[in-house]
């Protein structure tokens, strides 16, 4: 019996028990480490919540003016109205009835201002360009293209509709449509705001897609906030997980509805790719006749954006985005 026992840790346990620690003293040395949630280092003034639980969108902003304080050295004021959405001019000047007619902003946090004053976001910038036209900034930070069209349904059934909705595009967009294991992982630093319902999207067919409320929570393997190796292996399958989904063709699907959606009440869709890695989105979408433009900026020169406090655009990037958009429209649509 006692022979039996070696054999078995000399044969079996001993070369897994060898090969694993092998495999987890070569991960360390490459500079790969278990997995450490890193809580968003984000302070609100007034002290409570900056978002709130919404049954179609999963979440999206609180109404009223905020501090915002990024790692505890670095801040901005935000503005948010009654329906949520940030302010494109002082608010004093919403209580004026106005008639213009409207261009409706999409996008995720580039397109909202993370980090930014009211005043330096870019939808801000493109309503002093364009003062004949009302500016609406429907920008949410986290957000994909999926939760942009559930707004734009929303918005044109409360019996308004802009001349111009522009999509704020940017391919990472992609993971947040399908809430892949990935992006789910990448929320998990956010845990404070709890577990979220957030819209998640499969392709139904050849350029159709159906979605789902579901819960935007990670489920770890065994001990990966231990060791390297099972981190890896997560980060491993999390990779295969990605190729299954074909999220570019969703997220092409969702933008194709936008604009049949568009296209049926009266307005014209332009896709502004607001990242560098919207470029083959573009492209695809170009040749269907969709109007698109790349105004994306250089997020690698330090001037374009707020490192070392946070990596979104700056000011001057966002000064840039506001330039490229209101030239292709002047010269396009508004023309």
């Amino acid at each position: 019996m006692k022979t039996s026992i070696f054999r078995l840790i000399t044969y079996l346990i001993f070369p897994i028990f060898l090969s694993t620690t092998t495999a987890e003293i070569v991960l360390r040395v490459a500079g790969y480490k278990p997995w450490k949630i890193t809580d968003a280092n984000v302070a609100v003034e007034p002290k409570g919540n900056y978002f709130i639980k919404d049954s179609e969108l999963g979440y999206k902003h609180l109404p009223g003016k905020f501090k915002v304080t990024l790692n505890g050295n670095y801040s901005y004021n935000a503005t948010h109205l009654n329906n949520g959405l940030r302010i494109t001019h002082p608010l004093n000047t919403y209580n004026q009835s106005s008639k213009k007619p409207e261009i409706w902003i999409f996008g995720c946090s580039i397109t909202y201002g993370w980090s930014l004053n009211d005043s330096e976001t870019y939808p801000w910038l493109l309503q002093e360009k364009l003062p004949k036209y009302e500016i609406v900034n429907f920008g949410v930070g986290g957000y994909g293209t999926l939760p942009s069209l559930i707004q734009f349904k929303q918005a044109l059934k409360q019996g308004n509709k802009p001349k111009i909705a522009v999509i704020a595009y940017a391919g990472f967009h992609d993971l947040r449509n399908t809430l892949v294991r990935e992006r789910r992982k990448e929320l998990a630093g956010w845990s404070k705001l709890g577990v979220l319902l957030q819209p998640d999207a499969r392709l139904n067919g050849e350029n159709k897609f159906t979605y789902s409320m579901v819960k935007a929570e990670y489920r770890e393997i065994p001990l990966m906030r231990v060791f390297a190796l099972s981190n890896f292996l997560d980060d491993s399958y999390n990779g295969f997980e990605k190729t299954l989904y074909r999220s570019h063709e969703v997220s092409k699907a969702i933008i194709e509805e936008f604009n049949r959606v568009a296209e049926a009440k009266g307005v014209k869709l332009v896709v502004a790719g607001i990242h560098p890695s919207a470029a083959k989105m573009l492209q695809e979408l170009s040749q269907e006749g969709i109007a698109t433009r790349d105004i994306s900026v250089d997020l690698n020169i330090p001037s374009n954006n707020n490192l070392p406090y946070d990596s979104h655009p700056s000011a001057i990037a966002n000064r840039q985005y506001a330039e490229k958009l209101e030239g292709f429209l002047q010269d396009t649509v508004l023309r």
